[in-house]
């Protein structure tokens, strides 16, 4: 257990020799500085040092005895200090890299790798919206965005999205396709698609548990961007005016999803989870 709590702080900035320090004092307090080296294996003098850099921050105290007895301080105190201690330099970097002028947009398309920059560059575009974000959202998906929408539209930025299972997200215009559970059916992961502004678009294709990257993609081309905001304007509407009418008509039948061209089953069988099988198309 001591070594995964260790391990836990060299991710909030301690060595490895002050991790070990640490929670040793933890258990062993108060203790001498060569007995902490003696019990945690590391030598005298590198272990002298970590508790240097320990007291400086706060996380031990040192008596003033000749022995200089060693005491952890409690864990909740230590992660106080270092939660104000973040905010102060978070600050401190968001006022210096505001002085630095950004660069300027470009046209190229970026890959993003990971959930959680799909995640948070979503987020971060609608927290910057000014005018209109338009989203279509797979059902895993919505609950990473719902408070970052909500507080979009209390802003007044105007939101829709096509969704595919019932929600309500206050101030966000939804809609949901009647066929919604056979696009689920069909469709190969979670999608994630947004345009904010005509300024920016991200699309991203998630794993059915919504736990890995199968490809996402990220631009702020002005061209694509309001291209994108378009065609998903384009088909929101579609989609309210054939849940509202109830009207099937030839188009509808082009759809990806129904129709089931060659590329949709490229789609299916690289990111796949479940057999999409040539041939099963509906024809009504």
């Amino acid at each position: 257990m001591k070594v995964q709590a260790a391990k836990a702080l060299t991710f909030l900035g301690f060595s490895e020799i002050e991790a070990l320090v640490y929670c040793f004092l933890l258990e062993e307090s108060p203790a001498t500085g060569y007995r902490v080296s003696h019990g945690i294996g590391k030598p005298t003098a590198n272990t002298y040092k970590a508790i240097a850099a320990l007291a400086l921050r706060g996380a031990v105290i040192i008596d003033d005895s000749e022995s200089r007895l060693c005491r952890a301080v409690p864990p909740d105190e230590l992660l106080d200090r270092l939660d104000r201690e973040f905010d102060t330099r978070k600050r401190t970097a968001a006022g210096e890299l505001a002085k630095i002028r950004q660069a300027e947009g470009d046209d190229r398309i970026y890959h993003l790798t990971s959930v959680e920059q799909v995640i948070e560059r979503t987020r971060a575009m609608l927290k910057n919206a000014k005018n209109a974000a338009l989203l279509e959202l797979f059902p895993l998906t919505v609950p990473f965005f719902a408070a970052d929408l909500e507080a979009a539209a209390k802003r007044g930025v105007q939101i829709a999205a096509k969704v595919y299972a019932p929600v309500t997200i206050k101030g966000v215009t939804l809609v949901r396709p009647d066929e919604f559970a056979r696009v689920l059916s069909v469709w190969p992961g979670q999608q994630i698609n947004i345009a904010i502004d005509g300024e920016q678009f991200l699309t991203a294709l998630l794993s059915q548990d919504a736990s890995t990257v199968h490809q996402a993609l990220w631009s702020n081309s002005t061209f694509l961007s309001c291209f994108y905001y378009n065609a998903l304007n384009v088909e929101q509407v579609a989609t309210d005016v054939e849940v509202r009418t109830g009207m099937d008509s030839a188009l509808n039948r082009l759809s990806l999803t129904r129709l089931k061209p060659v590329g949709f089953h490229k789609l299916n069988e690289r990111y796949g989870e479940r057999t999409v099988k040539k041939g099963r198309a509906r024809k009504n």
